[in-house]
C-alpha cells in the first residue's frame, strides 16, 4: 500500500502539473491536433468526442469517428468541477480532418461491430425502447431521445443505461459455462476473460465497466489459482489499478458512483436484503439497490444538490426485468427477427412506462 501511495502521488502530482498549465489558455484562441480519443456522443442536435484532455463539443453533421485525426481551433473554456478538478471544453470550433486513418484498428472494427448491433435494435424496436435497449445491453447513451434522457436523470435509474458488473457477470459466466463441456476448464475461463476485454472495449472502455472487468477478470483468474475471491479485496485491487494508470479518476464522477455503489453492496447488500426480504417480489431488489443508493447518496448530495427519495423504490420495479431485458438483447443482436423483438420489446415497455411515469412527476 505504501509502494502504491507513492506511486500514485508521483502520477498524480504530473497529472495536476499538466492540467494546471492547461487552465493558463482560459479563454484564448488556441489550435488542439490530435486524435479522436473517445467515440463520439451524438445527442440532440450536438456530438462531443475528447482529444487528450479537451472537450470538443460540435453540431451534429459532419460525423466524426474515433481514431480520426483532426485539427480543432477555437476559444478554450473551462467549467470547474471542483477545486482539484476542470473540465475544458472547445464549443463549435472549426474542425478539420487532417487524417481519416484510425490508429487502432482492433478498437475502430468493434466499434463497428456493435454500431452494426444498434442499428438492429433501431430497426427493429420504437424510440425510446431501442436505445433503452442498446444502454442496457451495450452501455451505450447514444441516441436516448431528450425526455426520455430527462426521465432517467430525474428518477435516478441513469445506471441502467451503462455497462456495469451485471453485464461482466454475464458475459464471463455464460462463456466458462457453455465451453466448460468441450475444452478444458482453464481455456474457458481465460476465453471468458478475453470476451470481456472485448465487450470492454465495446462497451467505450468506460469507468464503470473498466472497474467490473478487472473485478470479473480477477475472480475467474483466482479459480484458476485455486485462490478464494474477496469482493471487498478485489474492489480496492480494481480501483488502486485504475488509479495508477489515470490518477485524475478520482475526481471522475461515474468512477466514483461505481466505486461506492460496489463497496453499498459488498458491505451493506445482505444486510438491506434481510430488511426488505418480506416485500414480495422486489424486496431483494430494493435491498440490493437501497444498499447501493445509502453509498452513492452522499456524492450525489456533492455533486447535485439533490437526491431522488423515491429512487429505491423506482429501481426496486424495474431492476427485476433487466436480466429478461439483456437475454433478449443478446438473442436479437444474433438473431434479428421481427418475433424476438416483440418479445424483448415487453419488459423493454414496462420500464420505459415506469420511468417516464415517475419521471413526469418532477
Amino acid at each position: 500500500m505504501l509502494i502504491w501511495f507513492g506511486i500514485f502521488l508521483v502520477r498524480f502530482g504530473n497529472s495536476y502539473q499538466a492540467e494546471a498549465k492547461i487552465k493558463h489558455y482560459e479563454g484564448k484562441a488556441i489550435k488542439v491536433v490530435g486524435r479522436i480519443a473517445s467515440e463520439p456522443l451524438l445527442q440532440g442536435v450536438s456530438q462531443r468526442f475528447n482529444i487528450g484532455r479537451v472537450q470538443v463539443v460540435t453540431e451534429l453533421y459532419p460525423k466524426y469517428e474515433y481514431g480520426q485525426k483532426v485539427a480543432v481551433a477555437g476559444i478554450l473554456q473551462r467549467r470547474v468541477i471542483n477545486r482539484w478538478s476542470n473540465q475544458f471544453s472547445l464549443m463549435y470550433p472549426s474542425i478539420k480532418v487532417v487524417e481519416a486513418d484510425n490508429v487502432n484498428f482492433i478498437r475502430y472494427r468493434l466499434i463497428k461491430f456493435r454500431q452494426g448491433i444498434e442499428v438492429n435494435f433501431n430497426r427493429s424496436l420504437p424510440e425510446p425502447e431501442a436505445s433503452l435497449l442498446a444502454g442496457i445491453v451495450l452501455g451505450v447513451k447514444r441516441g436516448l431521445p431528450g425526455d426520455f434522457y430527462e426521465a432517467l436523470r430525474k428518477t435516478g435509474t441513469m445506471h441502467i443505461v451503462v455497462a456495469s458488473g451485471y453485464n461482466v457477470t454475464i458475459i464471463i459466466g455464460t462463456v466458462v459455462l457453455y465451453l466448460a463441456g468441450y475444452v478444458k476448464r482453464r481455456t474457458a475461463i481465460c476465453l471468458g476473460i478475453i470476451a470481456v476485454g472485448i465487450y470492454t472495449v465495446m462497451a467505450g472502455l468506460q469507468p464503470a465497466i473498466i472497474r467490473a472487468a478487472i473485478m470479473g477478470s480477477l475472480a475467474y483468474l483466482g479459480q484458476l489459482l485455486g485462490k478464494q475471491s474477496v469482493g471487498l479485496r478485489l474492489l480496492i485491487i480494481a480501483g488502486g489499478l485504475m488509479l495508477l494508470f489515470e490518477p485524475l479518476l478520482v475526481f471522475d464522477l461515474g468512477f466514483q458512483l461505481s466505486v461506492a455503489a460496489t463497496g453499498g453492496l459488498l458491505l451493506l447488500g445482505e444486510k438491506t436484503a434481510r430488511i426488505f426480504n418480506r416485500v414480495w417480489l422486489v424486496g431483494k431488489a430494493m435491498g440490493e439497490t437501497a444498499a447501493a443508493q445509502i453509498m452513492v447518496t452522499p456524492i450525489l448530495l456533492s455533486a447535485f444538490g439533490q437526491v431522488n427519495a423515491f429512487s429505491i423504490l423506482i429501481n426496486s420495479l424495474i431492476l427485476w426485468l433487466v436480466p429478461f431485458i439483456m437475454l433478449g438483447g443478446v438473442i436479437l443482436a444474433i438473431l434479428p427477427f421481427q418475433p424476438v423483438a416483440w418479445l424483448v420489446y415487453v419488459p423493454l415497455t414496462i420500464m420505459t412506462r415506469v420511468i417516464m411515469g415517475f419521471g413526469n412527476l418532477w
